[in-house]
């Protein structure tokens, strides 16, 4: 496959955008950092694929962040945890909500703890349950379903970079819902 040309964007400019995140959120992004101080094609790759981590049209703010707290639970360190947390609270999502994705996940409404369950088992804590997943769609509708699976997929992109980039020795890992 012959090389694609490099797009002309100022090395500042990324940097700047990845410190402002961080300032922003409060949150150590030195692994985006390296990345792009490694390779700055693949950071504008990882780049152009964030919008897709975010993505939620038809599926509430809820469930979205219900999926993506799941996620952080089971892949990452608290950090992204707490991420993902203000920016839950940033989308509208009650505190209380919040706090029962986290503490007691078996209190979340059905709707909600479907799309933990879904999210657990495909993450790989299980068979993926078809009840499960028909629950979600007749809920949320397939648009939503879709996003949904978009959603889980996505934003593994940032433990599992964080793992390649052998930068996770800096968080602490917390203990996982499934009691491992």
């Amino acid at each position: 496959m012959p090389k694609e040309s490099k797009p002309t964007e100022d090395a500042a400019q990324m940097l700047a955008e990845i410190e402002a995140f961080e300032s922003a959120y409060g949150y150590n992004a030195d692994y985006m950092k390296d990345l792009f101080a490694r390779s700055p094609e693949s950071f504008r790759r990882f780049r152009a694929a964030r919008p897709m981590t975010m993505h939620y049209d038809q599926l509430t703010a809820e469930a979205y962040f219900t999926a993506a707290i799941t996620v952080m639970q089971q892949e990452d360190c608290s950090g992204c945890l707490e991420l993902n947390v203000k920016m839950a609270k940033e989308a509208g999502v009650s505190e209380q909500l919040i706090e029962q994705m986290i503490e007691s996940p078996e209190r979340l409404p059905a709707e909600l703890k479907d799309v933990r369950d879904h999210t657990l088992n495909c993450l790989g804590a299980g068979a993926i349950d078809e009840e499960v997943a028909l629950r979600i769609e007749r809920h949320f509708g397939e648009a939503a379903f879709g996003e949904l699976a978009i959603a889980i997929v996505g934003v593994r992109i940032y433990p599992g970079l964080k793992r390649a980039l052998m930068k996770m020795q800096s968080c602490h890992m917390p203990h996982n819902a499934s009691g491992e």
